[in-house]
């Protein structure tokens, strides 16, 4: 007996809650520890204090920017905090003799320099990225030392100080520099080829390269853009502080993996945005800051982060993981699949 094939049911075209709520779970969750804190300590949302924590986080967010693109191909660099201190001595070393634009770019170079190394030693010669950062975070905190002879460099000059201290009508330059770098960053991320490559090999990296992307100088721009952020971020410590020095903030490195991390970005590679950053570095921030206007002991400041990235963690993983059981339950074959062919006009059931 034959019977009429019904239709294919229509895809779903609206997204369903679950897959809302975990794109854009996170700025949800910055709102509503925003309004908590606002309402604990009305001072939060002081023009003066909201300054403060924009620079004061500024260093973070732009390394954050450069770890953002190093993550979403698949890699990781651990020497960011070692850079950016190598960055901010250079800094404060030729700006003491020379002028701040000179010293600031110098800092810069240092960083593009020492992110490009790290970029050929995972490409070229195939170290694991956790490995290769280790290692040269290891050297360059040692150059450092050596450098400096563990002594803090101090910059008496005034104007090397304006970038960290100077304000644009109320706004830090510091600030401004986080936010213009958020918005190039994210359209580079997100509206160019080189961009789509990012994703393109942190998703897959041997399609990728059957498909003709260079792959290796793709993984090494995200190194040598990683870089060039702790350089820019090490010169505006030096211009704040008036000063740096080896070790300049060795726990630095956790915060810029915190903000990528809570921000959604996928330590697998392939997903991630600027803007889930910029909503990172807005969570830890606020999160600190509250904790301070709260008087909280930075032992439990330390704890409460520690399960915010393993709740990130859990959140960006588990959207994965169930897509890949509901395709491996799809995959296997129901009691019919052994049954021989059957007529394209017989309707058939699987358990």
């Amino acid at each position: 007996m034959t019977t009429a094939i019904s239709p294919p049911a229509s895809p779903r075209v609206l997204p369903t809650i679950g897959s809302f709520v975990r794109k854009y779970g996170v700025v949800a969750a910055f709102l509503a520890l925003a309004s908590i804190i606002t309402a604990v300590q009305p001072g939060f949302l002081a023009g003066g204090n909201l300054a403060n924590i924009l620079s004061q986080w500024a260093p973070v967010g732009i390394m954050g920017i450069g770890m953002t693109y190093v993550v979403i191909t698949g890699g990781f660099d651990l020497s960011v905090g070692a850079v950016y201190s190598l960055c901010a001595v250079v800094a404060a070393g030729v700006g003491r003799t020379e002028a701040p634009v000179v010293a600031f770019a110098l800092a810069i170079a240092a960083g593009l320099a020492a992110g490009a190394v790290n970029g050929i030693v995972v490409t070229v010669l195939k170290v694991n990225p956790f490995i290769a950062t280790l290692g040269s975070s290891l050297i360059l905190a040692g150059v450092t030392l050596v450098v400096t002879g563990n002594r803090a460099l101090v910059v008496s000059f005034a104007p090397f100080k304006e970038l960290g201290s100077g304000r644009l009508a109320g706004i830090p330059y510091s600030g401004i520099v986080l936010i213009l770098f958020m918005i190039v960053a994210g359209c580079i991320l997100a509206y160019t080829p080189f961009g789509q490559s990012i994703y393109a090999v942190g998703g897959n990296s041997e399609a990728s390269r059957l498909a003709g992307i260079r792959t290796s100088g793709v993984v090494t721009s995200a190194y040598v853009i990683s870089g060039a952020c702790a350089g820019i971020a090490g010169a505006i410590t030096a211009s704040q502080l008036g000063s740096a020095q080896p070790n300049l903030n060795p726990n630095l490195v956790f915060d810029v993996l915190t903000v990528v991390i809570v921000g959604g970005t996928s330590l697998a590679g392939g997903k991630g945005a600027i803007w889930r950053t910029a909503i990172g570095v807005g969570i830890l921030a606020t999160l600190q800051n509250g904790f301070n206007l709260l008087d909280v002991d930075a032992y439990y400041q330390n704890i409460i982060k520690g399960i915010i990235i393993i709740a990130a963690l859990t959140q960006v993983n588990t959207g994965p993981l169930r897509h890949r059981l509901s395709r491996r339950a799809a995959a296997v074959p129901g009691p019919s699949a052994a049954a021989p062919p059957v007529s394209a006009t017989t309707t058939t059931t699987n358990s």
